[in-house]
């Protein structure tokens, strides 16, 4: 988190927020290191979802004062399609704040970090690695026929294998 914190800090953000579970509690971290305000955006889920990055963030109405024309790092666990740092960075603009930077412990492959480049912001992280993502059409385990799950297959929990055993 501190190798973090101080990748983000030459970029002057004054508040730090990140989408709700793994990233926010880091982005508290990070934003207490930098003395900056903290903040949160929830998944949200439309009725019907289409395309790939379906989901949004929304922050709460009582954060919105807090971060209208500050100067935000938006922080995740680790960022690979960059759906929740890309659903936060909407859901921050919205409401007039000025994402900056997005930062990850871990940034695999180059989609999500793209999508910010091609926005001005930079991406800062501790750790970079390769990651193979395609779309859909474009993946080779889906033109075998690969199935993602098998769920033909009959899983067997903790708790079934205790109340076998009893």
């Amino acid at each position: 988190m501190a190798a973090l914190a101080r990748a983000i800090r030459p970029h002057g953000v004054t508040a730090v927020c990140g989408p709700l579970l793994g990233g926010a509690f880091l982005a508290q971290l990070v934003a207490r290191a930098l003395d900056a305000e903290f903040c949160f955006t929830e998944r949200v889920m439309p009725l019907h979802p289409e395309g790939l990055y379906a989901a949004r963030y929304r922050l709460p109405a009582a954060l919105v004062r807090r971060v209208s024309g500050q100067s935000v790092a938006i922080v995740d666990d680790v960022m690979s399609a960059g759906s929740a740092l890309r659903g936060t960075y909407e859901g921050l603009r919205a409401h007039g704040a000025v994402p900056v930077v997005a930062g990850a412990l871990l940034v695999l492959g180059s989609t999500g970090a793209d999508f910010f480049a091609e926005r001005g912001v930079a991406v800062e992280a501790v750790v970079r690695d390769e990651y193979p993502l395609w779309l859909p059409a474009d993946c080779p385990l889906c033109a075998a026929g690969v199935p993602l799950e098998d769920v033909t297959v009959a899983h067997n929990s903790d708790s079934t294998r205790e109340r076998n055993a009893l």
